[in-house]
């Protein structure tokens, strides 16, 4: 599948927009909430439509436009198509209208079903997509940044169940619950069946001759009941003999165990003190170098705090002065300017504009010196007040330079609070191992005490002779070989007896009825054993083999693209049986919220990219592997992250690859950039 290009009409902050896909790899480029992310699902919703709870009408309609639509361009399975899907605003809200697909020129009008239904058809996606989520879409060619991460946090049964959609293998477990199912009714059906045979049984034993020999066995059995019973407390007597014997090798074993068990955790604890005189002498050098770095603190901080304080109101009040003489200087200037105006103005003057009669010059003079004057007067404050501004700004620059002596003292008080805590809690750290020392080197000689104790209870117990033991397993073994064969004789005669009870209940009046009955429930529990033991086990095998060929693939897959995302030999990752991620740092498993953030994208994006392989190999049908979609896969990424996500697009090898970022450096790794930007409300495209 390869996109072309896809038309937007009020979609979100599009009004009419085009956009054109061109092969290789491509980058929607622009600043966060600009409208790229809109340009991926425009293509998801052109695919599949809307989607309740993820992907909405009212999600996509632009607000206050009525109608809106996406046509979407592509070739798929070597075919010319064209998608177009279109949304209404209704009383009740966004609902989907017709649409309509173009395959090579010939155009088909549809609902909006129909037209999911035939793009699944093109994309060769299974028939049950057509009413479920397109999870299918969502894990092999787009993912919303959001849910990028969310299956690598998933419940281990519901990564399971997703993966089972995924690669179409949620079947053989419906077939196994369903022949649940069917194995608790047919049980049912066997036990009604099996009450119904024994009443019939129970209505046909009246035969005088069955009877008769019914009861010489019942007589014989009595006898090898007897013989046995004697037999059998023999067999106690000797079992309790040999019982014996064995407790006192038991005894003896358990006591060597236990002082060898003693020995190892004395030595075990011999190397814990040599763990702890290395702590504490590493301690006391840490101890010491910081007691001799602690730097003199003449300072009293509460005096400097004051002092600063003081120090902040100076400068207030400063900067209230500066404002007081530039209100002032404003306001002379006004009236500087308004007197050179007027002495502008009367000088130009001929008659008055009010009475329309010559000016004398006389008057005209007498006005101009009055202003000149007031002007003069207006320019000799302006000259105060630059005066008194320049003593304030020196004032200013002493203020400056005591406030920066106040800060660094006040930043060296600070460095030897931080020093004084390392160094208390240092030596709360010396005393406390200087303690537990005291405690392990006491263990040890309760150890060696006990060692001791068990090598005197050793001694007291002798060693059993293993003629006398094989003497004791013989006999019983014998006591047994006759008692097994007087239950043989018992079973032999019991098997006769149940002979004689069917010879009675074929002679009975419901002998036809009983048959029937009999041949049923031994169909019922055959279908039982063939579902229980043969249908439920052949289907999980199934579902085992094929899933253990997805794990291989999809862990070496997932661990390669990892490595290539961080070039970290300290750090990789794994799937563990439940296809979760395990990730494992400086030879320990860790948790994926210890990771920073480019680390858990890194993990996110990898298992996205392994993920996609693996159903890609699988699924080899689908008509979208050369399609990959990632919004924001770089999220958190270092300088260094970002310029191996070149080499990630190299080994992909994709037919075409979109990409949505706001990362710049992104830009030169690509084929093709296309610009998206946000003008009052509008996205608009560069292309």
């Amino acid at each position: 599948m390869r996109l072309h290009a896809i038309t937007l009409e009020n979609i979100r902050s599009y009004t009419h927009c085009t956009v054109t896909f061109p092969s290789g790899s491509v980058l929607l480029s622009g600043d966060i909430g600009s409208g790229k992310t809109t340009i991926l699902l425009a293509i998801e919703f052109a695919l599949f439509g809307t989607r309740r709870g993820e992907l909405s009408g009212g999600m996509l309609l632009r607000h206050g436009a009525r109608a809106g639509s996406v046509t979407l361009d592509a070739t798929i399975a070597g075919k010319h198509v064209r998608i177009t899907r279109t949304l209404k605003r209704t009383p009740n809200g966004v609902a989907q209208d017709a649409g309509a697909l173009t395959i090579d020129g010939t155009v088909v009008e549809c609902t909006a079903q129909e037209l999911k239904a035939r793009i699944l058809s093109l994309l060769k996606y299974p028939p049950s997509l057509l009413t479920k989520k397109s999870l299918l879409f969502r894990y092999t060619v787009y993912t919303p940044q959001e849910e990028m991460k969310a299956i690598l946090y998933e419940k281990a049964d519901d990564r399971l169940d997703t993966l089972r959609k995924l690669f179409a293998m949620d079947t053989y477990k419906r077939a196994r619950d369903n022949a649940l199912l069917l194995v608790r009714e047919l049980k049912r059906d066997v036990a009604t069946l099996t009450g119904r045979l024994e009443e019939l049984n129970a209505e046909t034993l009246d035969a005088k001759s069955i009877e008769q020999r019914k009861q010489e066995l019942l007589a014989a059995r009595a006898r090898r009941t007897a013989e046995r019973a004697k037999l059998e407390r023999r067999l106690r007597q000797e079992q309790e003999a040999l019982a014996q014997l064995e407790q006192q090798r038991f005894e003896r074993e358990e006591l060597m165990k236990r002082q060898a068990v003693m020995r190892t955790r004395a030595e075990s604890m011999q190397s814990r003190l040599e763990d702890f005189d290395k702590q504490l002498a590493r301690l006391a050098e840490q101890i010491a170098a910081t007691e001799q770095h602690l730097s003199p603190a003449d300072s009293d901080e509460a005096a400097l705090l004051k002092e600063r304080a003081v120090q902040e109101r100076q400068a207030a009040l400063i900067e209230q002065k500066r404002r007081a003489i530039e209100q002032q200087r404003a306001k002379y200037l006004a009236l500087a300017k308004q007197h050179e105006d007027v002495v502008h103005r009367v000088t130009k003057l001929a008659e008055c504009p009010t009475c329309k009669q010559h000016v004398p010059a006389e008057h005209k003079q007498r006005i101009t010196e009055a202003a000149r004057a007031q002007a003069a007067q207006a320019q000799r404050k302006l000259d105060e007040l630059a005066s008194l501004a320049q003593r304030l700004a020196e004032k200013e620059a002493v203020l400056a330079k005591r406030r920066a002596e106040t800060d660094q003292k006040l930043q060296l008080l600070e460095a030897n609070k931080v020093k004084q805590a390392q160094l208390a809690k240092n030596k709360a750290d010396y005393a406390r191992l200087e303690q537990e020392r005291a405690g392990f080197v006491q263990e040890r000689e309760k150890l060696l005490d006990e060692v001791q104790l068990l090598a005197q209870q050793l001694a007291a117990v002798p060693p059993v002779a293993a003629a006398q033991y094989e003497k004791a397993k013989e006999a019983l073994a014998a006591t047994r070989a006759a008692r097994e064969q007087v239950l043989v004789q018992l079973a032999e005669q019991g098997k006769e007896l149940e002979l004689l009870e069917k010879e009675l209940a074929r002679i009975a009046e419901r002998a036809k009825e009983r048959e029937r009955v009999a041949a049923a429930l031994a169909q019922q529990q055959r279908r039982v054993t063939w579902l229980s033991k043969q249908f439920i086990n052949t289907a999980h095998a199934i579902e085992k083999t094929v899933f253990m060929s997805i794990y291989g693939l999809f862990n070496e897959y997932f661990r390669d693209w990892f490595s290539l995302l961080i070039e970290d030999e300290t750090l990789s990752v794994r799937l563990n049986h439940d296809f979760a991620p395990l990730v494992v740092q400086n030879g320990y498993e860790t948790e994926l919220a210890h990771l920073s953030g480019g680390e858990r994208t890194s993990v996110a994006l990898a298992y996205r990219l392994a993920l996609n392989r693996v159903i890609n190999e699988f699924l080899d049908t689908i008509e979208t592997r050369g399609l990959l979609v990632l919004d924001e896969p770089t999220d958190g990424f270092s300088t260094e992250q970002l310029d191996r996500v070149r080499e990630v697009l190299d080994r992909l090898a994709l037919e075409q690859v979109i990409i949505v970022s706001h990362e710049q450096q992104m830009e030169g790794y690509v084929d093709n950039v296309i610009r998206v930007e946000k003008r009052e409300h509008e996205s608009i495209v560069h292309e």
